[in-house]
């Protein structure tokens, strides 16, 4: 039996890619809230990519709008691009279509019960409103647990992290351009405007301290009614992170095979995320997929994923080291015609061979990284 702890996209989208793999293996999801996707903590944009994972038609009714364009801004300078298009989803009927075909494939997900802890492979669970206790075996538990997963810190999986905090604000504007996300990568981390209608934008920070007071300045650029808060802690990607162990028992003398226990971290849970960005949820869909084959070949199907995401480790490690002026000129070096045409086709969930296309088709790129290399030996990466 597998247990998979987190009922949000990564878990969910698991359990259904593994249950159509391993379809006699009983699939349990076990959720803390009644309500699966509240509550919303995430902003809710999806590349292109996403049209290779999941049936367009069924991407169209979570879709709430199709951004075509971004304007970066630094201090002193814009540029505005065509993108491989965005998709602002409905978080909640992502995570209902998400369910439904979950359980289609014949997992059970038991929402309103709260996983507590694990001793080896006796898990225990808590019904959230009778608060009976129930303890169920597994050989097979998949922590989706979200950023500050518990079932990373029972396994010894947990290690060292770091956090941003995400405040988002859902604004009633006027004269919205709703083809077109703002992106600062200068305040805070990086903060954002994404519209998720012609009326209605999401607007928020992603900060390492002081995220409330920056967040209070930042949305003074987007005056309007505020419909809804929301936020969360947002993880960073950290290279060579464990997300999997396995504990080898003895051998079973009845059929001859040895009880194993293995446990998986997916998702925000396996620190599967953006740096530049912030995105998780692909990643997480990507990780689920790979994790859908069985605990020994997660690491193998893992590699691309994770050297997309050291991409964007690194590629945001330097960004943060530029000036004001660094990046008033990176800016204006990006402003190309070839430039617009490559980030019009190629999406940021395939960090390689933009960053590749990019430095081929506009030299000057190159003499800019050049001039990160202090930076790169400074911090040792």
């Amino acid at each position: 039996m597998v247990i998979v702890i987190g009922g949000g996209s990564a878990g969910l989208y698991f359990s259904k890619n593994y249950k159509e793999k391993h379809p006699d293996e009983p699939v349990f999801v076990i959720e803390e809230h009644t309500k699966l996707g509240k509550p919303v903590q995430c902003t809710g944009i999806l590349t292109s990519e996403i049209e290779t994972m999941l049936p367009p038609k069924e991407i169209e009714k979570f879709t709430l709008n199709k951004i075509t364009k971004t304007k970066i801004f630094s201090k002193n300078n814009t540029f505005e691009t065509p993108i491989s298009s965005d998709r602002i989803i409905c978080n909640i009927s992502f995570i209902e279509y998400l369910h439904k075909e979950a359980e289609k494939t014949g997992v059970k997900i038991l929402s309103g019960h709260k996983y507590l802890e694990n001793k080896g492979n006796k898990i225990k669970i808590r019904d959230i409103t009778t608060k009976r206790l129930t303890t169920l075996k597994t050989n097979f538990l998949v922590g989706a647990d979200g950023p500050s997963s518990l079932v990373a810190k029972n396994n010894n999986l947990y290690f060292d992290r770091e956090f941003l905090t995400g405040i988002q604000a859902r604004i009633l504007l006027k004269d919205l351009d709703s083809k077109k996300i703002d992106f600062y990568p200068t305040i805070g981390e990086y903060s954002w405007s994404a519209p998720e209608s012609s009326e209605v934008s999401r607007v928020g920070v992603a900060a390492r301290s002081n995220a409330k007071k920056i967040f209070d300045d930042f949305i003074k650029k987007y005056s309007g009614k505020i419909l809804e808060i929301q936020g969360g802690p947002i993880p960073l990607h950290r290279p060579r992170t464990t997300v999997i162990r396995t504990q080898y028992g003895t051998q079973n003398t009845v059929g001859g095979e040895q009880d194993n226990f293995s446990v998986a971290l997916l998702g925000d849970a396996a620190l599967q995320i953006k740096n530049t960005t912030g995105g998780g949820i692909i990643p997480g869909l990507k990780a689920a997929n790979a994790l859908s084959d069985g605990p020994v070949n997660y690491k193998k199907n893992l590699r691309k994923l994770n050297l997309e995401l050291y991409t964007h480790y690194k590629l945001n490690k330097v960004l943060k080291k530029y000036s004001d002026k660094e990046w008033d000129d990176l800016l204006k070096t990006l402003n190309t015609e070839k430039t617009k045409k490559i980030l019009s086709e190629t999406t940021r969930d395939a960090p390689i061979n933009l960053l590749s296309e990019l430095i081929l088709n506009n030299p000057q790129l190159l003499l800019t990284g050049i001039k990160a290399i202090p930076k790169l030996i400074e911090m040792n990466i």
